[in-house]
């Protein structure tokens, strides 16, 4: 009889285990509103964009309000450490690119914040690439020709690129080691007056993303080559079909959330984040932009962002560029 009794009373306690248990997870995943999602750039460019499409889907799937928090100022870091400080309960997350975390943590001596310590990745979001081109009213026509006149013109292979310590800036100097010819790095502020330079030949050659000079491709810029593993242009190819397969690179727009953040909330935003943009709308406006959905879980985006510093790593280290 007690053998009975004790083996009941250890199927109540399991069951009441169980359903504490259950109770646990579930409160642990539930996320006390408004979620916001902080951008760490000016209202109106790209990652302001992409997180306001992402938050309106965002509204509907997990039924709370979401809104997107500019936090703008030294390109991208004032946001980044407002975002760390933030309560790790999934109603803060935070859009972020590899200059946030893979080129600053290595080109500043003081950073306000470590992305390994105070984040922990959710979602990859989109890739972007790089091209390398010349200006229309250019002699060159393709990637072995301008490597042959860098050559026979070192003192004057110079390259544009959006700013110093951009991802692009650093494609250059990857094309330079590829070409070996030391080409001088030219940086401008911003897209808009780089591209204005390029189209007036101020400058032999530039590199950028492939959104801000497809548009001008082939009338006033011509793109010799893009840096993905595939055609982003019927008529533009790739270094890598060209036969240069060291050089590429991409770039991306993520999303991270502060360090302490539960995994059943990283999973729940995960799943809503791809879902939101595996949504055709969306992501048909994200392909208008130029770039590639993605949408990988928090395991593979923290596998990205290991990849990327080993990639980066030695030629940021090489060109011994400091930011302060």
């Amino acid at each position: 009889m007690r053998s009975i009794i004790s083996k009941s009373v250890g199927i109540v306690v399991m069951a009441v285990m169980v359903l504490i248990l259950g109770v646990a997870l579930g409160s642990a995943q539930e996320i006390k509103g408004p979620i916001k999602i902080i951008v760490p750039y000016p209202a109106g460019g790209g990652s302001d964009v992409l997180a306001r499409l992402i938050a309106d889907k965002l509204k509907d799937s997990l039924g709370q309000t979401v809104i997107v928090e500019n936090k703008p100022g030294a390109g991208g870091r004032i946001g980044t450490e407002y975002a760390k400080g933030q309560p790790a309960d999934g109603s803060s997350m935070l859009f972020v690119n590899p200059a946030l975390f893979v080129v600053s943590p290595m080109v500043y001596s003081k950073l306000s914040y470590d992305p390994d310590k105070d984040f922990k990745p959710l979602s990859q979001i989109n890739t972007y690439e790089f091209v390398l081109s010349v200006p229309a009213s250019s002699n060159i026509k393709d990637v072995k020709g301008l490597i042959d006149w860098m050559k026979k013109n070192p003192k004057q292979a110079n390259y544009g690129s959006p700013a110093a310590g951009s991802l692009p800036h650093f494609f250059g100097l990857m094309i330079s080691k590829y070409a070996g010819v030391e080409m001088v790095h030219a940086p401008y502020s911003g897209s808009a007056p780089l591209v204005t330079a390029l189209i007036g030949a101020q400058i032999p050659m530039a590199v950028d993303v492939f959104d801000t000079h497809i548009q001008h491709h082939p009338d006033k810029i011509r793109i010799l080559a893009t840096a993905g593993a595939s055609r982003k242009h019927p008529e533009i190819p790739t270094f890598k079909e060209l036969g240069y397969k060291d050089i590429e690179g991409v770039g991306w727009n993520g999303i991270v959330v502060p360090f302490k953040t539960p995994k059943p909330v990283i999973d729940k935003l995960n799943q809503a984040v791809v879902k939101a943009i595996k949504i055709p709308d969306v992501t048909q406006k994200i392909q208008q932009m130029g770039s590639d959905v993605t949408g990988t879980t928090a395991e593979e985006f923290g596998h990205i962002l290991k990849q990327d510093r080993e990639k980066w790593g030695p030629i940021i280290k090489a060109s011994g560029f400091k930011a302060d």
